[in-house]
């Protein structure tokens, strides 16, 4: 990603350039905000784009995309306040500071990818294969920031790295270059390492909760 091209030196260019990287690094979790889109290709065309759409400009949209939109701040908010993510963000902020919400998105989709078919009958591969095609096709309708990310995305294929740690531990690794300042992304899969159990209990318990509360905010959508 095209996270930040500028130079920032001294503590105060540090700061603005956390603040403008950050909101770059948002929904790092696709795997996990396709599978939320519940193989409804507008609905993940929505998800995709979401954190380029400001304020009410999702009304410029078509109802479906709107609903992907909406669906994946649904999304976003849910997780941020869920007492599991929160404390679990709480137990990794002294090692990863406010990066830690980012790698968790990363890490839950390494351990989506792992345990994929507890909670869908679909392959994982042909799903991703799936989802990529279906993104192609919508990118003359992606800003230029959009249309990079999904190419970049499909090129080193990033649904598929998820699935190994040395993967997952690589896009952390990426990431963490692409800052230009010294960051707590690098080497930040040793998180999971030191803490596989605790991160895999919390996400057992809390994906079913995300799925049964997505599938029901879908509801009711259609029913509006």
């Amino acid at each position: 990603m095209n996270l930040c091209e500028r130079k920032v030196s001294g503590s105060k260019a540090k700061r603005a350039g956390l603040i403008s990287t950050l909101p770059l690094l948002k929904s790092m979790n696709y795997l996990a905000h396709s599978f939320l889109s519940f193989s409804s290709e507008p609905v993940l065309f929505g998800q995709f784009i979401a954190d380029d759409v400001k304020g009410n400009n999702w009304q410029q949209f078509e109802k479906s995309v709107q609903t992907g939109i909406l669906l994946h701040r649904f999304v976003d908010s849910y997780t941020d306040s869920h007492p599991l993510l929160l404390e679990l963000k709480k137990h990794f902020y002294p090692s990863l500071g406010k990066f830690s919400g980012v790698v968790l998105d990363v890490l839950f989709d390494h351990v989506l990818s792992q345990k994929w078919q507890h909670y869908s009958n679909d392959n994982r591969e042909q799903w991703i294969k799936t989802t990529y095609g279906q993104l192609i096709q919508r990118k003359p309708a992606m800003t230029d920031k959009r249309s990079f990310i999904m190419e970049k995305m499909i090129e080193h294929d990033w649904m598929n790295m998820y699935m190994t740690q040395d993967g997952t531990a690589q896009i952390l690794n990426q990431m963490s270059r692409r800052i230009p300042f010294s960051n707590t992304l690098k080497d930040s899969f040793d998180v999971y390492i030191r803490n596989e159990k605790h991160i895999i209990s919390t996400f057992d318990e809390f994906f079913p909760q995300i799925v049964s509360a997505t599938q029901l905010k879908l509801d009711t959508f259609a029913d509006g």
